[in-house]
C-alpha cells in the first residue's frame, strides 16, 4: 500500500515541476500582441493621410452619412464643424512624412479653386493658387491615426461642390440665401475644371 502512494506523490510532483517549467519558459518568450510594424512606418502613415484626402475630395466631409468612413482613420470623435469649404482642383500628398517625437507630419498641397464661406458665399482664387496643409499623425496603443490638421475645412472637388451647392439651392427657402448659393454655382461653373486650363 505504501508503494502506490509514493508513486502518486512522485507523479504529482513531476507534473507540477513540468507545469512550472513550462510557464517559466513561456514567460521568457512572450507572444507579440502589438500591431504589425508596417502600421507605424512612413508609408502606412502617408497612406492614412491619402485615404483621408481622397474621402474628403469625394465629398466625405460634406455628407454626414460618410463620417463612418472617415472616423476609423482619425482620432476625432465627431466630424469637425466648419464655416467654410475650400474647393480644390486636385491635391498631392508629400511622399516622405517627417517623424518627430513619435508623431509624423504629412504635408498635403492643394490646388485651390476658391473658398465658399457659409455666410458670405463663394470667392474664386486666381488660377494656380496653392494651399498647403500639415496633418499630424500620432499613435495610441500602437495604432496610428490622424490627430490634427492645420486646416480642418472640407476640401471637395469642383464636381462634388457643384452637386452640394445644387442640393442647397433646391432646399433653400430664403431669397437672399438662395441668391448667394446661385451666385456660387455660377462662379464655380465658370471656372475651368483643370487648374492648368486657360
Amino acid at each position: 500500500m505504501v508503494a502506490p502512494v509514493f508513486s502518486t506523490r512522485r507523479i504529482l510532483a513531476g507534473a507540477i515541476f513540468l507545469l512550472s517549467a513550462s510557464a517559466f519558459l513561456l514567460a521568457q518568450f512572450p507572444i507579440n500582441t502589438q500591431r504589425p510594424a508596417e502600421d507605424n512606418n512612413p508609408a502606412h502613415v502617408r497612406e492614412l493621410v491619402s485615404k483621408y484626402c481622397r474621402l474628403d475630395y469625394e465629398g466625405g466631409r460634406l455628407d454626414p452619412a460618410a463620417w463612418s468612413k472617415l472616423q476609423p482613420i482619425v482620432w476625432w470623435q465627431q466630424a469637425p464643424k466648419y464655416s467654410q469649404i475650400d474647393v480644390v482642383a486636385r491635391y498631392a500628398v508629400d511622399p516622405d512624412p517627417v517623424e518627430h517625437s513619435g508623431k509624423y507630419v504629412v504635408s498635403v498641397h492643394y490646388r485651390l479653386l476658391g473658398t465658399y464661406d457659409l455666410a458670405n458665399g463663394y470667392v474664386p482664387e486666381p488660377t494656380g493658387s496653392m494651399q498647403n496643409v500639415d496633418f499630424i499623425v500620432s499613435p495610441e496603443n500602437t495604432e496610428y491615426r490622424i490627430a490634427d490638421a492645420e486646416n480642418t475645412f472640407p476640401h471637395p472637388s469642383r464636381a462634388v461642390m457643384l452637386k452640394w451647392l445644387n442640393q442647397q439651392l433646391a432646399s433653400e427657402q430664403e431669397a437672399a440665401a438662395k441668391e448667394r448659393v446661385q451666385r456660387a454655382v455660377n462662379l464655380l461653373s465658370a471656372q475651368p475644371a483643370s487648374p492648368f486650363a486657360k
